[in-house]
C-alpha cells in the first residue's frame, strides 16, 4: 500500500513535463501544413522535392525532415510597365516602347518541376525573358506605321507566340494586354498627317461619287420625261382631241351649272371665238 502512495505521485509529476514537452515540441516542429485553396503543395524531402505535389487541405510531414513550399496556382499579373518596359527596333529602325500586363497562372500538376527547374522566382527567369524576345520579335516584322495602327495584330501575334513558350514552361497564358505604344514624336505627327490626308481624300472621293449618282439621277429622270411627252405627243391626234372636246362639253352639261358654252373649232382643232369690237 505504501509502495503504490509512492509511485502515484511520481508518475503525476511526470505527466505535466511530458505535455509541456509535446506542446513546445509542436509549437516548434508541427507535424501538418494546411494549403489554402488556390494553391498546391511542393514537399521536400531533405531539401529533395517530391514531383508529386499535395492539394489544399490538411497534410502531415515530418518534422525537421520534410517541409512544404506553397505555390499559387491563381491567375498572377506580371507588369512590364515604366522602367520595366520593353525597347524593340521596327522594320523601318525606329525604336518602339511597348508597355503591357502579361496575365498567366501555372499548371497545378507542374508546380514540382517549375520548383525544381526554376524556383520561386520564375516570373523573372520565365515571364520577362520570353515576353520580352516576343515583343522585339513581332515587332520587327512591322513597319512604325503598322505597329502605330494596329495594335490588335501585334497583341494577337504576341498571343500566338508566348502562349507556345510558356507552355513548354508549364505556364498558362490568360492574356496579354498592350497598355500603351510609344513612338518617336516625328513619327506619330508624320503618321496622324497621312492618315488625315487619306481622310480628306476619301471624303472627297466621296462627294464626286455623290454628284456623279446625282447627275445620273437627273439625266434618268429627264430621259424619262422627254420619252413621256414625246409619247403624249404622239397620242395627241385630231381623232382623240375631239373626243376629249366632247367628253368636256359632256362633263360640263351634267354639272350643277347647265349653262353651257359652244365654243365652235375648225378642222384644225382650233378653237374660233367671236369676240365683238367694243361700241
Amino acid at each position: 500500500m505504501n509502495q503504490n502512495q509512492i509511485k502515484v505521485p511520481a508518475v503525476a509529476k511526470v505527466l505535466p513535463f511530458i505535455f509541456i514537452v509535446i506542446v513546445v515540441f509542436v509549437l516548434i516542429a508541427p507535424p501538418f501544413v494546411i494549403i489554402p485553396s488556390g494553391y498546391v503543395g511542393v514537399k521536400l524531402h531533405l531539401g529533395k522535392a517530391d514531383m508529386e505535389e499535395l492539394p489544399p487541405g490538411l497534410n502531415f510531414v515530418v518534422p525537421f525532415i520534410e517541409r512544404i513550399i506553397k505555390m499559387s496556382v491563381r491567375t498572377h499579373s506580371y507588369d512590364l510597365r515604366g522602367g520595366n518596359s520593353i525597347n524593340s527596333l521596327s522594320k523601318d529602325g525606329l525604336t518602339i516602347n511597348t508597355e503591357l500586363t502579361v496575365l498567366y497562372k501555372i499548371k497545378p500538376d507542374k508546380a514540382a518541376e517549375i520548383y525544381v527547374e526554376y524556383g520561386l522566382d520564375y516570373e523573372d527567369k520565365i515571364i520577362k525573358p520570353v515576353i520580352r524576345s516576343a515583343v522585339r520579335d513581332v515587332i520587327a516584322t512591322l513597319d512604325s506605321s503598322q505597329v502605330y495602327q494596329e495594335r490588335d495584330l501585334i497583341q494577337k501575334k504576341l498571343m500566338e507566340q508566348v502562349s507556345k513558350e510558356l507552355a513548354k514552361r508549364y505556364i498558362l497564358l490568360d492574356e496579354i494586354l498592350i497598355r500603351d505604344i510609344k513612338l518617336p514624336k516625328r513619327v506619330v505627327e508624320a503618321i496622324e498627317q497621312k492618315r488625315r490626308a487619306y481622310e480628306e481624300m476619301q471624303k472627297m472621293k466621296f462627294v464626286v461619287e455623290k454628284e456623279k449618282l446625282e447627275a445620273e439621277r437627273k439625266r434618268v429622270e429627264a430621259k424619262g420625261i422627254a420619252d413621256a411627252n414625246q409619247i403624249i405627243a404622239g397620242s395627241l391626234t385630231k381623232e382623240y382631241l375631239q373626243w376629249k372636246f366632247i367628253e368636256n362639253i359632256k362633263s360640263y352639261a351634267e354639272g350643277d351649272n347647265n349653262t353651257v358654252i359652244l365654243i365652235p373649232y375648225d378642222q384644225q382643232m382650233t378653237p374660233i371665238i367671236n369676240i365683238p369690237n367694243p361700241k
